[in-house]
């Protein structure tokens, strides 16, 4: 088939020609070819399988940057990582549920704002605590730091 127009592959990928400029600009899917005078883009025939898992990763709501890092990767970890994607997703709608259950039931007055409290007595163990201001985009990395790294 060779080079196709970028109408012609707006039309086999189902991509608008808007998305296929923002992901040339982003590196996902580059054209194949670009006409230096006219700026006019052209796709291979084989750019079509990229353009569909493009297309199916933003459907699920992938984000463009872990497209991208997707893309780099071989088939099987690139499947590991949307499998891993996924499964952060659930967890999150899984967490939006509960919620949205909860606000449910308050607003029908089945109960009250507050959580659920349990008191227990527990056995006395030794705790650690570490007390340090960071950013908000420090959480993680300290968390890290903290628990995992000196476990």
């Amino acid at each position: 088939m060779g080079l196709v127009s970028i109408g012609e592959f707006t039309r086999l990928s189902r991509l608008s020609p808007k998305a296929l400029r923002l992901y040339d600009e982003l590196g996902l899917l580059v054209p194949a070819r670009v006409d230096p005078d006219t700026g006019y883009r052209w796709y291979a025939a084989t750019q079509l399988d990229q353009a569909r898992l493009v297309a199916s990763l933003r459907r699920i709501r992938v984000p463009l940057a872990r497209i991208r890092d997707i893309l780099a990767l071989h088939a099987g970890s690139a499947a590991e990582e949307i499998r891993a994607y996924w499964a952060g997703t659930e967890v999150e709608h899984a967490a939006q549920r509960e919620l949205v259950g909860r606000l449910v039931d308050r607003l029908h007055g089945e109960k009250s704002a507050m959580y659920e409290v349990t008191v227990r007595d527990m056995p006395a163990r030794s705790l650690l605590s570490v007390v340090r201001r960071v950013h908000q985009d420090e959480l993680v990395p300290m968390g890290r730091e903290l628990f995992i790294h000196r476990l």
